[in-house]
């Protein structure tokens, strides 16, 4: 009778040590979803480097505003282009940036890059000289949602000058 007895104590401990450890694996915490990532506030952000074959100058100071964009002169397809090492985009939904011309009626396509290769058809995007304008590009949009990335392209879509433009507060979120 002891013995039985015994037995059901350990059988009893068994089962409440396995409902314990089961307990404790559901209360783990589910995985952080990917938080946003600056490319470029008023200086490039952490990793990225300016890998640009237009004419580039960061962090330009505009008369009366705490922003620092990146100037860009752009001759016929040429890109402002943004480099970093490869990175998974899971989690992250969108692309956003301001933009401003110097001109009316401008335009760039962005691109996303895998492998050092634009992705895609990339987006048009039109440039005002009528202040500072936010573009939001979904990342399946660039067809890049949950890919491994390496840059981002601002390029003058075009065989003719671009007249320079500024992009600032460059976020993937």
């Amino acid at each position: 009778m002891v013995k039985s007895i015994v037995r059901g104590v350990l059988s009893m401990t068994m089962v409440l040590a396995m409902g314990v450890q089961a307990a404790e694996t559901a209360a783990e915490p589910a995985a952080e979803p990917a938080k946003s990532m600056s490319v470029y506030g008023t200086a490039l952000g952490e990793g990225w480097q300016n890998w640009s074959w237009a004419k580039t100058e960061l962090s330009v100071e505009l008369k009366g505003s705490a922003r620092r964009p990146i100037k860009v002169d752009a001759a016929g397809w040429q890109a402002l282009y943004l480099h970093h090492d490869p990175f998974s985009t899971t989690g992250l939904k969108e692309l956003s940036f301001l933009i401003q011309g110097s001109a009316p009626d401008g335009e760039v396509h962005v691109f996303a890059l895998i492998d050092g290769k634009v992705v895609g058809a990339g987006k048009p995007v039109k440039i005002s000289n009528a202040g500072w304008t936010k573009v939001v590009i979904p990342l399946a949009t660039l067809e890049v949602e949950d890919k491994n990335i390496d840059g981002i392209w601002f390029q003058n879509g075009s065989g003719n000058n671009l007249p320079h433009f500024f992009v600032t507060e460059i976020l993937l979120d």
